[in-house]
């Protein structure tokens, strides 16, 4: 299945990992951060925004799911044309236009405005989403992919410590509480800031990227011999002090042969078009690994994300709960005997404007979390199978899931729901290497960014389930959390792992 790939393998394993590869991983990583930030940032501006934006829950869980809703929309589009024009020909656009979506949705005066504008991001951020991975997987050989794929997603862990860490400094009521009248309805209060500050990982990504050059696997795919050459002979420099030898030409030539075959003519009908690139992927041998993987893909999003997002606001909610808080459980202790903080009254507003620092202190443990799992999985993947690390991960998934709902003990609560989202954005990470590793050059845009669709497609559908039933059916709610991965689990052996 992987035979065309072979002499691309090889010259790559010779050249071996170096400055370009950690290079492409900082850059990159910095836009996995950026997608992050953007969807999952909001789980901490969403809730400080209420105050000046006037929302409702519903208005608020509309706002958290937009940026989700975005990039369903615009991923296969943006697969499409990335397997037409190359992967940093799409980053750099997406990355420009995204940031000016994400600043000017920081200066709106109303829901609206708020919700069209991150809407906009989600459309735009959708390019870095997924194509930073492909972008990254085009310069490793296939031994090294998955461990390279999960070093890219470590970043999440990054931006899940900088979304906390600013939002301490910006909403930390005592030392850092003003409001300034720009004109009408418009008042700069520290949240907008905070989220302007988001979208520097972005803007320092863009500037990195000008110093890296197309995908060599792209560049032969499309027939372009000598641009790719170059770049194969620039990767080599920079690595070994070298330039390609001969036979690595030789080989590089052969890769270039093969790959070129699997080119397809365009049709007049550009949705046509689209459609039929993408059948590949539902014909043998690919459809069910495919499919089953698309299914993982979703519930784990539900869970990293859908249920992720709404993390700093449960935990802050259960932080500032007042009054005995021993042998309650997680269910009790957000919502028994406590009016809803997201009714319209001024008094409510009121409490939902004072964000108290254990929220992101607590936030700041998932993504110190974060990071060690991404880097224990990658000691791993040197000994353990990707299959055995992925159905461990969903089970211990399942079983905190299980365990927040009965227990009392604060700290078992805090870390059954910490690897409840944790893992499953663990076993994103190993889907989206095996995926790579799974289809060839010239659909492998189109496979991750539908996979990874219907992992945003669990991220709206979780955040919206949990921003609506979570209040009147908490322990129903969690008890269908932890039974997800269950169902996950029973997909092992049709995944391409």
């Amino acid at each position: 299945m992987h035979q065309h790939l072979s002499e691309f393998d090889v010259v790559m394993e010779q050249i071996g990992f170096g400055r370009v590869h950690l290079f492409a991983t900082v850059t990159l990583g910095l836009l996995q951060m950026m997608a992050i930030l953007e969807t999952m940032g909001l789980g901490i501006i969403g809730p400080a925004a209420v105050c000046d934006l006037r929302m409702s829950l519903m208005q608020l869980t509309s706002i958290l799911a937009a940026g989700f809703m975005g990039i369903i929309c615009s991923s296969y589009f943006w697969g499409y044309i990335t397997d037409k024009m190359g992967r940093r020909w799409i980053l750099l656009r997406t990355i420009s236009v995204s940031n000016i979506c994400s600043v000017i949705s920081m200066f709106m005066v109303s829901f609206s405005g708020f919700y069209v504008m991150r809407f906009m991001t989600g459309i735009f951020v959708a390019g870095p989403s997924f194509v930073a991975v492909t972008y990254l997987s085009e310069f490793c050989n296939k031994q090294i992919m998955s461990r390279a794929v999960t070093h890219l997603y470590m970043f999440t862990g990054f931006a899940m410590l900088y979304s906390p860490a600013w939002g301490t400094l910006f909403q930390a009521q005592t030392y850092m509480d003003f409001e300034l009248v720009i004109s009408g309805r418009l008042t700069v209060r520290p949240w907008r800031i905070l989220g302007c500050m988001f979208t520097l990982p972005g803007l320092i990504a863009f500037f990195l990227l000008l110093r890296m050059p197309e995908s060599p696997k792209f560049l032969f795919m499309i027939g372009e011999t000598q641009k790719g050459m170059d770049v194969m002979d620039w990767v080599c420099r920079k690595n070994t002090g070298r330039s390609l030898n001969p036979e690595q030409v030789a080989n590089m030539l052969k890769f270039q042969k093969r790959v070129e075959v699997k080119r397809q003519q365009n049709a007049n009908n550009i949705l046509l078009t689209m459609l039929n690139d993408a059948m590949p992927l539902f014909r043998k041998p690919y459809v069910w690994y495919f499919v089953s993987g698309c299914a993982v893909m979703f519930v784990m999003g539900l869970l990293a994300n859908g249920l992720g997002i709404w993390y700093t606001s449960m935990r802050n909610r259960a932080n500032m709960r007042i009054g005995p808080k021993e042998h309650m459980t997680f269910c009790s202790l957000l919502f028994d005997n406590i009016p809803s903080l997201m009714k319209e009254s001024e008094e409510d507003l009121n409490i939902v404007c004072n964000d108290d620092l254990h929220s992101f202190n607590d936030s700041l443990i998932l993504g110190a979390t974060y990071i060690i799992l991404y880097n224990v999985c990658w000691l791993l993947l040197f000994y353990v199978p990707r299959k055995a690390l992925l159905v461990t991960s969903l089970v211990i998934a399942s079983t905190c899931g299980f365990t927040i709902i009965f227990v009392s003990n604060h700290f078992i609560q805090l870390f059954s729901l910490i690897f409840l989202v944790s893992f499953p954005g663990l076993i994103i990470s190993l889907m989206g290497g095996a995926l790579l590793e799974f289809v060839p050059t010239y659909i492998r845009a189109k496979a991750l960014c539908i996979s990874l669709m219907w992992c945003r497609w669990g991220a709206a559908v979780g955040a919206t389930i949990v921003g609506s039933s979570i209040e009147k059916h908490c322990e129903i709610t969690l008890l269908a959390m932890a039974i997800l991965p269950l169902f996950a689990a029973s997909l092992e052996s049709f995944l391409p792992l």
